[in-house]
């Protein structure tokens, strides 16, 4: 019978994968963990942070991926390093030049193949591989051969779901069209995702609008997996000196600014609702060539995507978060609004099963303009609402750690390993 389970993990930089591989290791479960480039805190990292202009570069580009704590340095392996560094060049320039844009999606792809080629030269002696998806493909036909088991990670929806959705979506709103990056694959990668799904015997998903994707694809429902994942809530709390003004209302946004996330509904919900005193901050990364945005651009201040370290200080100098996304896994950035005691304003395609409507925030409809102008408009003519909605955000949102959904992956996938390795045994 099976001890200990061997398991090597590879990773496209998920932040979920990471933890999940820190709780292996420090359960004795990992062999290794396959990765792109990872800032070990190693002298030349150090340095590097600390030079003028480069430092800064890095600090806010591939200088954030720090290994979380317990998972250590000897077990991460690092691939595809020198295309990390052409991406993080090639994300500073202009993106709203198509060739930019076209190289980054190339670079992409390249890095997705070197890690999973280099996931399957890792592969020893393990029982069982945890791979994210786009990646997985060649170690998971590597291990069936003799029997070991599949896990497969997938922060998004089901790619064929997300497609279809998002061409609707550019029909619906042309005019934002050119923000909407996430569906157009190549049609190798769009094999490689459906011959993932069909080798993997598990599949782990952040929500249960992910697990739903997934069984309209006919994915067998036994495969999935609903595991929620962390906030670190000693990084992201509220203001021991919480700012509170009752003529002024600050609204934030943080993620890709683009209409997956619902943006061209947010600003339209936003015009109606501004006025004095009232402001909107948009914090990341404007997707497309920017042109979409132009009619917009003196309503809002828009801030290019911050390291967490930075990233807390906007949730603690804001009064609401604002989220009407279209189509998410489980995203981080309303656990960790939420853990920095702000109420939110989002959908239920993906966080719906974080926020608790009308006690954390309120969810409104996709698309719906009117519900998110009148749930602003509450918000704002309520203060004592919002003073009590984001202590219930903050309690909420420490019930989400990363401990938990480490504890929770080990134990599934420890037992899985073993059922699966006896079955495999009896078979034989």
């Amino acid at each position: 019978m099976l001890k200990n389970p061997h398991i090597l993990t590879l990773n496209n930089s998920f932040p979920e994968l990471e933890h999940l591989a820190a709780g292996l290791a420090t359960a004795g479960f990992l062999s290794r963990h396959v990765r792109p480039y990872s800032n070990k805190g190693r002298g030349w990292e150090r340095t590097l942070s600390q030079l003028p202009f480069l430092g800064k570069v890095y600090r806010r580009t591939i200088g954030r991926r720090k290994l979380v704590g317990g998972l250590p340095r000897a077990l991460v392996r690092e691939h595809a390093v020198t295309l990390d560094l052409c991406m993080a060049l090639a994300v500073r320039a202009p993106q709203k030049h198509q060739l930019f844009r076209s190289l980054n999606t190339a670079l992409s792809n390249a890095r997705s193949c070197a890690i999973a080629s280099a996931g399957e030269a890792a592969l020893s002696d393990e029982d069982a591989v945890v791979a994210s998806w786009g990646i997985a493909e060649p170690v998971f036909q590597k291990i069936q051969k003799r029997g070991g088991l599949r896990v497969l990670n997938y922060s998004l929806a089901h790619h064929a779901f997300a497609r279809n959705f998002l061409i609707k979506e550019a029909e619906r709103e042309p005019a934002f069209a050119d923000t909407l990056n996430s569906w157009d694959w190549p049609n190798w990668l769009v094999d490689r995702m459906n011959n993932e799904i069909d080798l993997a015997d598990k599949i782990l998903v952040g929500s249960s609008f992910v697990r739903d994707s997934f069984l309209s694809e006919g994915v067998p429902k036994e495969k999935l997996v609903i595991l929620p994942y962390g906030v670190d809530t000693r990084l992201f709390f509220p203001s021991d000196a919480p700012f509170f003004n009752h003529n002024k209302l600050r609204v934030l946004f943080v993620g890709q600014i683009g209409q997956r996330k619902g943006i061209s509904y947010l600003l339209r919900a936003f015009k109606r609702f501004q006025g004095p005193g009232i402001s909107l901050t948009l914090v990341g990364r404007i997707q497309g060539d920017g042109q979409a945005f132009v009619p917009w651009q003196n309503m809002f201040r828009h801030i290019i995507h911050r390291p967490q370290i930075e990233l807390r200080k906007f949730y603690q100098e804001s009064d609401i978060f604002l989220f009407p996304t279209l189509l998410e896994g489980m995203p981080l950035v309303v656990l960790e609004a939420m853990a920095s005691g702000l109420p939110v304003i989002t959908t239920p395609n993906g966080p719906g099963g974080i926020v608790r409507d009308g006690v954390d925030g309120f969810i409104v409809p996709p698309r719906n303009v009117d519900a998110i102008s009148d749930r602003l408009d509450q918000l704002r003519s309520d203060p004592e609402m919002r003073i009590w909605m984001g202590r219930n955000a903050r309690r909420r949102a420490q019930s989400f750690s990363w401990e938990a959904y480490r504890r929770n992956a080990v134990s599934h996938i420890e037992g899985w390993v073993k059922k699966h390795s006896e079955h495999h045994n009896y078979e034989k």
